[in-house]
């Protein structure tokens, strides 16, 4: 049997008073209209052809037609790209389906309006995805709109403006959020990892210690720089023990002028309220670790390793999460940015600086443990890699990211695996070096 009769829509703006758009990339696409004609229509490239005006069955008989697959049943499904702000959203609607693309812009006060037309389209048995930029907020947003989603996706924002500006001579809501849900649709929309509630809450509870801490640093070093004027010389360590306090204040009576006396005891009494609230915010953490078998249970796997505490184990379990979204452990190096540049042309590669992407304040954790790590009396594999580099020319600072970066793998084989780390020397394993 000869194929149907094939229209050409192509040069067309609309069919049957739908808009046509050619912006969605060349991927073959399939769907048949929901009309009493059973017409199918295909989208390959900038073409748009409606395929014969047969019954259901004779279309089905026909898998191709110039190269072009046919489906015979189609997942409904509704990709919505969403440019959020504080104030007002702007949603895109495209219809699978259709490939209808449509654009609708939401007060702030509208999210039941918008959970609204969400359920709508479940109930016409619509799969309902949603992609939104992570931006401050929207974690409220995306809560609000779970049970009224199949799926939500966060975009990353530093990646995905990189898009906008090679796709787009212009910016607006408008674009911003039709170009989500196209490339969503497409599957090259750039993406971050959605933490669970509990690991949201974890990860705000070490955002509040390290504010405080850095609060206190910064008291920190005023004090210590304000009481070398004066001649005395104090350890920065000092500064945040009740020994050290005394000392300074005794001395602070005898060299300090009495007009600054009572800034410097000021600042003296902020360090130590900061210290009082750095220790709450960590027997907060605790407690809520505690709370939780399995979160209890990578902590203590964690601490296993020398020089890993409580804080580092924390540190790397809130920002690593689900550890099965990563293959291995130079995934995990890299995500924390200690990996280094790579810059190549043709033959030739050079490795430069670590590139630093990730969570900074983890990886400054991570760097202090591998220090503690080094300063161990321990003999441990990490040490030894360390003293292999040294011993072959690499500079100690070098040498010690890659120790870092070492002690990162070990730390993701540790949790990957869910045994202890054990340090074997003659029988290496996967726990010893980080494999």
């Amino acid at each position: 049997m000869s194929p149907p009769e094939i229209r050409d829509y192509s040069k067309e703006a609309t069919f049957k008073g739908r808009r046509l758009d050619f912006s969605l990339g060349n991927k073959p696409r399939a769907w048949r209209l929901a009309d009493a004609s059973c017409r199918l229509i295909i989208v390959a490239g900038s073409a748009v052809l409606e395929y014969g005006n047969s019954s259901e069955a004779e279309v089905a008989k026909h898998k191709t037609y110039q190269g072009v697959e046919m489906k015979e049943k189609v997942e409904k499904t509704l990709y919505v790209g969403v440019d959020y702000h504080k104030n007002s959203f702007t949603a895109a609607y495209l219809d699978c389906l259709t490939g209808i693309l449509n654009t609708k812009k939401y007060e702030a006060e509208e999210l039941e309006k918008f959970k609204n037309h969400l359920t709508t389209f479940r109930k016409k048995g619509y799969s309902v995805k949603v992609a939104v930029e992570t931006l401050t907020g929207v974690t409220f947003f995306t809560e609000e709109i779970r049970n009224c989603v199949d799926e939500i996706t966060y975009v990353n924002t530093n990646k995905f403006k990189n898009i906008l500006k090679g796709v787009n001579s212009a910016k607006n809501d408008r674009i911003d959020a039709e170009t989500i849900a196209i490339y969503y649709e497409m599957g090259l929309l750039p993406t971050v990892y959605v933490p669970t509630r509990k690991e949201k809450e974890l990860r705000i509870k070490m955002k509040e210690r390290d504010s405080f801490v850095d609060m206190r640093k910064g008291v920190i070093n005023r004090l210590h720089s304000l009481l070398l004027e004066y001649g005395i010389k104090t350890n920065k360590r000092e500064l945040t023990t009740k020994k050290g306090m005394e000392r300074i204040k005794e001395e602070t009576k005898k060299k300090v002028p009495p007009s600054l006396r009572e800034t410097i005891w000021r600042q003296i009494e902020t360090i130590e309220y900061l210290t009082d609230k750095i220790r709450e915010t960590e027997e907060d953490i605790k407690s809520f670790i505690g709370e939780d078998e399995e979160l209890k249970g990578k902590v203590e796997l964690l601490k296993s390793i020398p020089g890993v505490g409580d804080i580092v184990a924390i540190a790397f379990i809130s920002a690593v999460c689900n550890e099965e979204r990563f293959e291995n452990g130079d995934k995990v190096a890299a995500y924390f940015g200690l990996v280094p540049r790579i810059n190549s042309s043709g033959d030739e590669v050079r490795n430069g600086r670590i590139t630093k992407k990730g969570d900074s304040r983890t990886r400054n954790k991570i760097i202090q443990a591998t220090r503690a790590l080094l300063n161990s009396k321990l003999d441990n594999s990490v040490k030894r890699f360390y003293e292999g580099l040294v011993k072959k020319g690499l500079e100690k600072k070098k040498a010690l990211i890659a120790a870092a970066r070492k002690l990162v793998k070990v730390m993701f084989a540790v949790l990957r695996e869910r045994r202890q780390f054990m340090d074997f020397v003659e029988n290496k394993c996967n726990l010893c070096v980080g494999g």
